[in-house]
């Protein structure tokens, strides 16, 4: 028995030695020197049936950027003069800073006008303002997957006389890598102007909307989340209808202004001072007259949570909307088209400064750094080079491009950038004192 207690009373002395003993071994050091981190991120482009409609993707990056057709296993590298697409949207990866444009143009037929889009990363939530699903119009959602396992979204209607009653809409399974496509018609026909909510409870989505009809085509992309200040840049020039559609997110009334950030100055809209807006409901306002037919950018200040978006058309009919989109904030590298005009509004109390750097492959062309004043929208022509690296740190500035012009055929385009990635990130290194 003594025996027994003897050797256990051994033991603890031998652990309680080793313990102090390894409490007087030097402690590992850690470096402090900077490491640079590179993030990755994907995003969804627009694209149809080439046989209808021959869409372009292009994307720009620091560096390679690889793209594949939704359903496709396999990625290539996508050069630099971009993308016939496929009838499915097509993804595209690379760093933070990667950017891509779909554009397609018909002269003819029953896609005729001017086609643009950006394309856009999968989120948990995304919001088409302003559809109308009608005789005369129609809409599909296109949901994309790109990720392998299966995503489940919810998508709720927001209407003139408030949340629209649907069947059919929640719920709905989207297979990994795959797109599933939502045709309007059959939850919101005759409702007027509606906003679709996109919300993912399993996985992501990246959807955009196609609108189909004889007065103007186009695909809708994302507006920023719902808040009580929404800032659209790129409000397209010259003659034409310009009317904004905003939804009321919340279950209160609200009351909403809208003001121009021009040239030079910041005024209300004649008009559109203080709308009123109820609980989930949407409503459209006409600002042709407020706006003078001049590049400008918007911005909705509303007592309650709203997503908004600009719908513009040509006296020729072809439509372009202009979502309300999130601060730029970070660096992206977007593609040049000939002739376009980049747009900088600026809704902030402070002057914004941006970085634009104009490049042809990987030589720089031009760079010029723009300040663009506090409630004021500057333009920047992009007249040369194939892509342009878009930096800055301001908090409040919104970038849009604005195409009147793809291989010869006239029309109107916009393509809405943002958020930026945030460029070079750099981490130091430390050690937890919980593992120590």
């Amino acid at each position: 028995m003594r025996s027994r207690v003897w050797r256990v009373a051994l033991a603890i002395v031998v652990v309680a030695m080793l313990v102090v003993g390894v409490s007087y071994l030097p402690s590992k050091t850690v470096s402090r020197d900077a490491v640079p981190v590179a993030g990755t991120q994907s995003v969804v482009c627009p694209s149809q049936d080439p046989a209808l409609l021959p869409v372009l993707v292009r994307a720009t990056d620091t560096g390679d950027v690889m793209g594949r057709s939704v359903g496709a296993t396999s990625a290539s590298r996508v050069p630099e003069a971009g993308v016939t697409a496929t009838a499915k949207p097509y993804v595209l990866s690379g760093s933070q800073a990667v950017a891509g444009m779909s554009s397609a143009a018909a002269a003819t037929g029953a896609h005729k006008g001017l086609w643009l889009a950006s394309c856009s990363e999968p989120a948990a939530e995304q919001s088409f303002v302003g559809l109308v699903a009608d005789s005369t119009h129609e809409v599909t959602l296109l949901i994309t997957n790109p990720d392998p396992t299966e995503a489940v979204v919810d998508v709720t209607f927001y209407g003139e006389k408030g949340r629209v009653a649907t069947q059919g809409s929640r719920g709905l399974k989207v297979l990994g890598n795959s797109t599933r496509q939502l045709g309007l018609a059959q939850f919101v026909t005759g409702e007027g102007a509606v906003t679709a909510v996109v919300e993912a409870s399993e996985g992501r989505a990246s959807t955009y909307a196609l609108v189909e009809s004889a007065a103007g085509s186009d695909w809708v992309t994302t507006a920023a989340p719902a808040a009580t200040s929404a800032v659209i840049a790129g409000v397209p020039g010259g003659t034409g209808s310009r009317t904004l559609a905003v939804t009321n997110r919340s279950d209160r009334r609200a009351t909403f202004s809208v003001y121009v950030l021009g040239a030079g100055e910041s005024f209300a809209a004649a008009g559109a001072d203080a709308v009123s807006l109820d609980p989930e409901a949407t409503v459209t306002v006409k600002l042709d007259d407020a706006l003078r037919g001049e590049v400008a950018g918007l911005r909705v200040a509303s007592t309650q949570p709203v997503v908004a978006a600009l719908w513009s058309s040509t006296v020729d009919g072809d439509l372009a909307v202009s979502p309300a989109r999130p601060a730029f904030g970070g660096r992206s590298v977007v593609p040049v088209v000939p002739g376009g005009v980049l747009v900088a509004t600026n809704p902030g109390s402070e002057a914004a400064t941006l970085t634009v750097t104009l490049r042809n492959g990987s030589s720089t062309v031009e760079a010029q750094t723009v300040t663009v004043d506090p409630g004021t929208t500057a333009q920047v022509p992009m007249t040369t080079g194939t892509s342009a690296e878009l930096s800055t740190t301001s908090p409040d500035l919104r970038l849009t491009t604005v195409v009147t012009t793809v291989t010869g055929v006239t029309g109107l385009g916009v393509a809405a950038w943002g958020p930026g990635g945030p460029g070079d990130v750099q981490v130091v290194p430390r050690l937890d004192p919980d593992l120590a």
